[in-house]
């Protein structure tokens, strides 16, 4: 894995509870105390990779899981304008 790639991994799985209430409210996405909690911990304990589509794709499945349908779809729009990145 790239060095670039370790960094942005890293950064996303080390999100804090405040800046991900804080982007969810930026992108307009109804997101509780709870759902946050759960989100960040299951970050921190699985492998993210936003540069594998088969880890993105688990990302996503657990976002569906953990935050309901509408938030997963809002996380998937978020990441979209930066998909071109992410096939490095």
């Amino acid at each position: 894995m790239q060095p670039l790639h370790q960094i942005v991994n890293r950064r996303v799985q080390s999100i804090t509870k405040a800046e991900l209430m804080e982007q969810s409210k930026k992108f307009q996405v109804a997101l509780t105390e709870k759902q946050a909690d759960q989100f960040i911990e299951w970050l921190a304990n699985h492998e993210v990779d936003l540069f594998s589509e088969r880890k993105r794709t688990e990302l996503f499945q657990a976002a569906d899981t953990i935050l309901g349908k509408r938030e997963a779809a809002a996380l998937e729009m978020m990441l979209r304008p930066y998909m071109h990145f992410l096939k490095l």
